[in-house]
């Protein structure tokens, strides 16, 4: 049995297509991570839903909420039948004290997600050329 199917026996589900994983507001008692599959992550904007990314193989959903202890801040729903991994607090916080290099990647791919919000926002504060 690889690594891949021992994780998966013990924390994996496997989700519908439509299954909505979380929704924005709602308490956070869990992370997922993206064994093989598509997620879209959504949040509310006025009176309707923006869509933030899709996410798939190897992806991670829902640490703020367990980092944080914050309400979910934004909709996930499954795209395609996925196997994804369920974590809850404690594994979670044990992942992080005995991984170092799972640590590591998840700060990398956080630090990645804050510099993409970093230049969306640039992009929207810059100032048009005068006329």
């Amino acid at each position: 049995m690889t690594r891949e199917d021992q994780l998966f026996w013990k924390f994996g589900k496997n989700f519908a297509k439509g299954t909505i994983l979380c929704r924005e507001g709602d308490a956070g008692q869990e992370m997922f991570i993206i064994q093989k599959g598509k997620v879209q992550v959504r949040k509310k904007v006025g009176k309707g839903e923006k869509v933030l990314s899709e996410l798939s193989d190897g992806e991670f959903i829902g640490e703020m909420a367990l980092l944080l202890g914050m309400d979910r801040s934004a909709t996930v729903e499954v795209l395609e039948d996925s196997k994804i991994l369920v974590v809850g607090p404690d594994t979670f916080e044990n992942l992080l004290k005995n991984s170092p290099e799972i640590a590591l990647k998840m700060l990398k791919k956080m630090a990645q997600r804050l510099r993409t919000l970093d230049d969306r926002l640039e992009t929207h504060l810059v100032e048009p050329p005068p006329k």
